[in-house]
């Protein structure tokens, strides 16, 4: 009897989903994409409507054979990709793959959380391939070639083999490189902030100066950036001899409480996570990169083994919806009620309004997909990773689904007998912790710090002795740079890029050496970053523009809704680029990348260059490769003092493929292979034998 075959795109959904199905099915994965853009050719012929050329990936060629000897005695073939673009363009592509498979027999089926119940669901209710969705994919992969594959050669041939440009990261390396050339324009100044400290019956506590003589002490500046606005603090007074008049006046005057408000306030929590709040939450949190949290999130997706059972644990990681089921929403109530008391479950069910322009209100935001599976219960089941971001993931959601917190909050304000000045301080303490009770926001520390200080019961017209005043000195501060967190928070405002790409993008400009992750998690521009940027912005003003690559988004989405069609908005964007590109190939002018320097290569004398990689900047003798002369720097720019491994005739009596280098450890010289961490052979030398290498290596440079 014929079986039905179900087809999805990874082992581990494959599995998962086998535990849900009866023997009248066969599932089968994809293993990704099957079809794509040839890699050595531009594979869009742009004289034909940029028709696009597909050719299957290496491993498709066996797994089309597999399954296709499934389809062809299948009842029904569903398609069970991920629910989104991505997933629509490779169920299509399994079609366009599988041309002796009778058309009829494909359905396509979607889901957003991998549990029998929404697999059963699905297969009931299974549709057409939706191809608005993949004329939108499709739309976004030749924009993205045509980019890419045609101002990549003019970037080889200008500046150096092996780079890359692209529709969006090269914009988010723009936005890094602005970044560095607004912290370098920014002018540090002085200023001073006055602090009293007060007495009320033996208690102290501090107030701040907020005005003298009439006048605002504080002042907030705003500077408009590239992509944003950025706000500091300052004051009136910049120095510290501009206070000291004010020190005199004050210090002997009486003081009194001028006001107290008290009130309560509540602070609502923060909807369930859509992907670029994940992805930023835990990169906060938890320390992990974008790419290591989609990479843990798709496993929990996919399914995990619970006591010999694979089980989802999460809906679907790609989203910018916040949208939950009514029905998750009435258990989450339940269960709040049971586990937590009535008072934590708000008499009306929250709603979070759509944020995110563009956003797929068919999409679910992502959370559990069962609230009762508690993280603690099966930390042994899951990697220490799994573990940690679904905890965060229940944790949010549960927090989104629960009362406010509250605080009893009081604000004072201080002035003295003459009316000269004016200090005021603020408080708070928590009095009904609601969703606090599982989830603390990231930024709860700093609002602690500012908000919860101590201060005595005051009442207006209490008298006060002011027992000191502090003059605290402090330095305007520049615009930071982005981490990947605020990277990805810049993108989404802008609508630059989907949930699907953000990881990718920080990884790719990375990887190319365009930007560098700093220990301290900065990213940072580097030389090669700064010159690609210059070029692109000086002759493809359109590709490196915020608003105009948002609004190619826009266009991505019309294409989706079935709006527009997906060869005009190519058209429309083809007929400008090509001016671009003819312009920057006749007219970008070369760049050298080295940086001739007064270092002087430690084994012929020769001048050094200063070259960058991914890894960082070093100096490179200049007679290189004739001379292999090489000195490390470390992130700062210094030397790194150390001895250069030299490369020796002799090979390998272990692996007898590499040759030994001539190194140096804490003990002294010794020769290890050059196919180190693959071979690990090492051989003692004496110092006479180490020093005739190095003299040789002179020589041979000289």
């Amino acid at each position: 009897m014929a079986k039905n075959l179900v087809i999805v795109e990874s082992p581990t959904k494959q599995r998962t989903i086998s535990k849900f199905l009866d023997s009248s099915f066969i599932i089968r994965s994809s293993f990704g994409h099957i079809r794509d853009l040839p890699a050595n050719d531009l594979g869009v012929d742009i004289k034909n409507e940029f028709k696009p050329t597909y050719v299957l990936v290496e491993k498709g060629k066996k797994v089309i054979s597999e399954i296709e000897k499934l389809a062809k005695s299948a009842e029904k073939i569903y398609l069970a990709t991920d629910p989104d673009r991505e997933g629509e363009a490779i169920s299509w592509h399994l079609i366009e793959a599988l041309p002796k498979v009778d058309k009829s027999k494909f359905r396509r089926i979607s889901f957003h959380e991998i549990t029998k119940s929404a697999i059963l669901e699905a297969i009931k209710s299974p549709r057409d391939i939706d191809l608005n969705l993949i004329n939108a994919q499709q739309a976004r992969r030749i924009l993205d070639r045509l980019v890419g594959y045609q101002i990549s050669p003019i970037l080889w041939s200008k500046i150096k083999k092996g780079l890359s440009a692209g529709r969006v990261q090269s914009v988010a390396v723009r936005l890094i490189s602005e970044r560095a050339l607004e912290i370098s324009a920014f002018k540090e100044s002085d200023y001073y902030t006055i602090d009293g400290i007060f007495e009320k019956d033996g208690e102290r506590f501090s107030a701040k100066m907020v005005k003298w003589k009439g006048s605002n002490v504080e002042e907030t500046i705003t500077l408009k950036l590239f992509a944003e606005d950025y706000k500091y603090k300052t004051s009136s007074f910049k120095s510290i001899e501009e206070t000291a008049e004010l020190v005199s006046t004050l210090k002997d005057l009486p003081f009194h409480v001028s006001s107290v408000e008290k009130k309560t306030v509540s602070k609502k929590p923060k909807p369930p996570f859509i992907t670029s709040s994940l992805q930023q939450d835990s990169y906060t949190k938890l320390g992990f990169t974008p790419e290591r949290t989609m990479r843990i999130a798709q496993s929990l997706y996919e399914g995990v083994n619970l006591a010999g059972e694979m089980t989802g644990l999460i809906t679907y990681m790609r989203t910018d919806s916040f949208n939950v089921s009514a029905d998750m929403q009435k258990k989450a109530a339940e269960f709040i009620r049971k586990n937590y008391g009535p008072q934590y479950a708000p008499a009306q069910t929250p709603v979070y309004l759509k944020k995110v322009k563009g956003a797929q209100e068919a999409h679910e935001s992502i959370h559990p997909t069962n609230i009762a599976i508690i993280p603690q219960n099966i930390k042994e089941h899951l990697t220490a990773d799994q573990y940690k971001l679904y905890d965060l993931i229940w944790k949010r959601f549960m927090a989104s689904q629960m009362s406010p917190a509250t605080f009893d909050s009081v604000s004072v304000e201080i002035k003295d007998s003459r009316d000269l000045s004016l200090f005021k301080t603020s408080g708070r303490t928590l009095k009904f912790d609601g969703y606090l009770k599982v989830y603390q926001d990231a930024e709860k520390e700093e609002e602690d710090e500012e908000n919860e200080m101590s201060i005595p019961p005051l009442n207006e017209k209490d008298g006060l002795v002011l027992k000191d005043i502090q003059p605290k000195p402090h330095k305007t501060s520049p615009p930071p740079h982005y981490n990947e967190a605020s990277l990805i928070k810049i993108l989404e405002k802008h609508g630059i890029g989907r949930p699907s790409t953000y990881a990718s993008i920080i990884s790719t400009i990375i990887e190319r050496g365009y930007v560098n992750r700093e220990k301290d998690k900065r990213l940072t521009i580097t030389e090669l970053g700064k010159i690609v940027t210059g070029k692109l912005k000086m002759f493809f003003k359109d590709i490196m523009s915020l608003s105009y690559t948002a609004g190619i988004e826009d266009k991505l989405d019309d294409i989706a809704d079935g709006n527009v069609s997906w060869k005009d908005t190519i058209k429309d964007f083809y007929l400008e680029f090509s001016r671009n590109l003819e312009n920057a190939s006749k007219n970008m002018s070369t760049e050298k990348m080295a940086i001739k320097t007064n270092e002087k290569c430690p084994l012929c004398l020769s001048p050094m260059l200063l070259r960058e990689s991914r890894f960082g900047k070093y100096l490179s003798c200049s007679r290189f490769p004739k001379c292999p002369g090489k000195i490390r720097l470390d992130a700062n720019g210094n030397k790194i003092e150390g001895f250069v491994p030299i490369k020796t005739e002799k090979k390998c009596q272990k692996c007898k493929k590499g040759n030994m280098l001539l190194r140096k450890g804490p003990r002294g010289f010794f020769l290890g292979c050059s196919r180190f961490p693959l071979c690990r052979s090492i051989e003692s030398i004496t110092e006479e034998e180490a020093k005739s290498i190095i003299e040789q290596a002179r020589r041979k440079s000289s």
